[in-house]
């Protein structure tokens, strides 16, 4: 083989493993909504970012949410996330990230749904069509 039908084989099969990295790089839109379901009337402070983007602060009113949407970087290593405090607690949690698993069963293929409650933060799972529990708050540490 000549050099050039190396380089062609080894281009092709770098593409064949990156045949997901490509589908969530340039073919799908994400989402994040993060949601305040507080039952008091309690504003829920969020601070989000990637490496790359900070969504900054935002004051979430009972009932209310802030979201926002990407594309994930073509290396799968895109990753939001969000400091989260109100009077009784907060957190620092992961509320996206690239992994098959996660983002086509948990996210609904990529559609994260995040709501906070008066005793932790749930993530909607698609596969179980509820809100599951995923983080306790934590009056002391994020």
């Amino acid at each position: 083989m000549n050099p050039t039908q190396n380089l062609m084989i080894m281009l092709v099969l770098i593409l064949c493993m990156s045949q997901s990295l490509v589908t969530y790089s340039i073919m799908n839109r994400c989402r994040v909504h993060v949601i305040n379901g507080f039952s008091t009337n309690e504003t829920l402070e969020a601070h989000c970012k990637s490496k790359d983007d900070d969504l900054g602060l935002h004051h979430i009113p009972v009932h209310g949410e802030f979201q926002w949407k990407f594309r994930t970087d073509f290396f799968s290593r895109t990753r939001f996330s969000c400091h989260m405090w109100w009077s009784g607690g907060q957190k620092t949690l992961d509320v996206f990230w690239v992994d098959d698993k996660f983002i086509e069963n948990e996210c609904g293929g990529g559609n994260c749904r995040w709501r906070s409650q008066n005793d932790g933060i749930y993530l909607y799972s698609f596969v179980h069509k509820q809100y599951r529990f995923k983080y306790k708050w934590d009056p002391w540490h994020s």
